[in-house]
């Protein structure tokens, strides 16, 4: 009797007029496209090879999808990935990534996690300034350029049997 429960429940989540407007958030873009195409939580966690918990919390709000997160579930749901993020914004969120996942390859996590807070912080040194998107990137490059040269430099005080051989890298 329960598994009655939980289907008629699922159907009328599919039958339920979902609109998304203006301020709708990703998840609950996610959310209105997955239902629109009667789609399960499990099913489309198997079409996009994230876990259904990943997107449970993506599509209540609790957690923001990654650039990959977005590309896999856009892929599943059939829709171009600007449809949940603008264009310009997710191409700004690769670079990020990219920066990121070289920082973690070069210094490991503690490396990145230091590059993420800068990263941020750039953002915060110019949010409300007068600087174009043109600037704010050039900014940010070279904040990114910095912090990677500074690690750099921060190597030759390292002790040799803390660094890395050549060899493994």
């Amino acid at each position: 009797m329960n598994s009655q429960k939980k289907k008629l429940t699922r159907s009328r989540d599919f039958d339920s007029d979902l609109t998304i407007g203006p301020d709708a958030t990703i998840g609950d873009k996610v959310k209105a496209i997955r239902l629109s195409k009667r789609m399960t939580l499990t099913g489309l966690s198997r079409a996009c090879g994230l876990s259904e918990r990943a997107l449970r919390y993506i599509e209540n709000n609790e957690r923001q999808p990654s650039v990959d997160a977005i590309k896999k579930i856009s892929a599943a749901l059939e829709v171009g990935t600007d449809f949940f993020i603008e264009d310009d914004i997710f191409q700004q969120e690769v670079q990020k990534e990219e920066v990121l996942q070289h920082a973690k390859e070069l210094y490991g996590t503690h490396g990145m996690a230091q590059a993420h807070r800068l990263y941020e912080s750039a953002r915060g040194l110019y949010a409300g300034g007068k600087l174009n998107e043109a600037e704010r990137e050039e900014f940010r490059d070279l904040m990114m350029e910095l912090f990677f040269e500074t690690k750099e430099e921060a190597k030759k005080y390292t002790p040799k049997k803390y660094r890395k051989s050549d060899s493994n890298e």
